[in-house]
């Protein structure tokens, strides 16, 4: 009675509200504007791309950076090698002609409206519960992380989004050709939902977009590109593979199930298998649901536990909010926003730099994977639901959730 009488106490929340606003502009756009490192290794790249420089060496990247005003060097690409695919790079061309200053506050911008679009779209659709919602947005720490970084995952993130929301199929397909392009292993997922759903002319322009910019971009890159994105990629996904990293606090920034894999099995086809289970009953449930926003939730939590992913790609979970909202079991309910909760402070990288590798205990071994648990508790459960095709409200011509008697 007292947790129900606590929930909707919405003077608490007001105050939460106003306390999530803070949060989010000190983790977020505050340190965007003293960092914005993620974003700086793409803009470089695409004015590498503009001038006929290689994309992917080091000492390209330095002097695409210093000059745009950026004082770098080439040992700064070395230990943060450029993995963007080439489609990215046209479509940052435009701010790639400009300052790095000028270039920078105009991609935090974008980030910000995106995300802030974003949310009001979610929160809009929660109906007795937007306050709540609105607060969990904001305080959401994935989004933080990545506005804070300029990560391009806030950009694909907020596209997918809108898509949801967007009933032009050819509005949406094109918010996620840009998304592909950007980051396809956070979208591909989304692609594979709108062949299965039907969603054809959605699906023809995001691929159509695609292609083009993957022709433009491939017609104007320098030469031996390949073999440098090769290098990169496998000196990235190497070197957060195992504890042997020199930061071991970047080996448990991964959300992806890898973390989960004991060391001794690294060289098994234990992670494999297990993804490919993940892949299999994720889409045995999809069709097993015919709720798009279930559908949705399922890719959502598939995606950040499937290949290579850091905590703030988790934004990800943002799609699954809607079909949460639609759980009639206040039980399963309150388990999903639990698992939710875990993602308000960047809780593994925080026990990382507290414990470092030392995992002999239980405890320390849970606080440095209890993110990437709950995600696999979150995508367990909806499975599940899915499966059973019970426990959740569908609407039949509606988009809109329902409200619940308690979240």
């Amino acid at each position: 009675m007292w947790l129900n009488t606590w929930i909707k106490n919405r003077w608490l929340w007001r105050v939460l509200f106003l306390a999530a606003i803070v949060y989010f502009v000190v983790r977020g756009p505050w340190r965007a504007i003293h960092d914005s490192g993620d974003f700086l290794l793409v803009f470089t790249a695409a004015r590498c791309w503009l001038h006929g420089a290689n994309p992917y060496v080091p000492a390209d990247l330095a002097v695409a950076a210093q000059a745009a005003g950026i004082q770098v060097t080439a040992a700064h690409f070395v230990t943060n090698p450029m993995v963007y695919l080439p489609p990215a790079l046209p479509l940052l061309s435009p701010l790639a002609l400009l300052p790095w200053s000028a270039a920078k506050a105009m991609w935090l911008a974008c980030l910000l409206a995106l995300s802030l679009w974003s949310m009001m779209l979610l929160a809009r659709n929660a109906d007795a519960w937007k306050l709540p919602v609105a607060t969990l947005l904001l305080a959401f720490a994935p989004l933080h992380t990545g506005l804070g970084k300029g990560q391009p995952s806030v950009l694909v993130c907020g596209l997918l989004c809108l898509s949801m929301f967007t009933s032009n199929p050819y509005a949406a397909g094109l918010m996620l050709g840009v998304a592909a392009c950007m980051k396809p292993q956070l979208v591909v997922g989304f692609l594979l939902l709108a062949l299965f759903q039907r969603e054809y002319r959605k699906l023809i322009v995001a691929c159509t977009f695609g292609l083009a910019t993957i022709a433009v971009a491939l017609l104007l890159i320098a030469p031996g590109w390949f073999p440098a994105l090769t290098v990169n990629t496998r000196e990235i996904v190497g070197g957060a593979s195992g504890l042997n990293d020199l930061n071991p606090t970047s080996w448990y920034q991964l959300i992806n199930l890898h973390i989960l894999v004991p060391q001794a099995l690294y060289r098994t086809p234990v992670e494999i298998i297990a993804y490919a289970i993940i892949i299999l009953v994720t889409a045995f449930a999809i069709a097993r649901v015919a709720d798009y926003k279930m559908a949705a939730a399922l890719i959502a939590s598939a995606t950040v536990l499937v290949g290579y992913h850091r905590f703030y790609d988790a934004q990800i979970l943002w799609l699954a909010i809607p079909a949460i909202l639609l759980l009639t079991q206040k039980r399963l309910s309150r388990c999903l926003w639990a698992c939710y909760a875990v993602f308000l402070i960047p809780g593994q990288t925080m026990a990382a730099l507290r414990f470092g590798t030392r995992t002999g205990d239980p405890w320390s071994w849970l606080l440095l994977r209890h993110e990437t648990l709950a995600i696999l508790i979150v995508w367990m459960l909806l499975a599940s639901i899915a499966i059973a095709r019970s426990d959740i409200r569908t609407a039949a011509t509606a988009f809109r959730p329902q409200p619940l008697a308690a979240p």
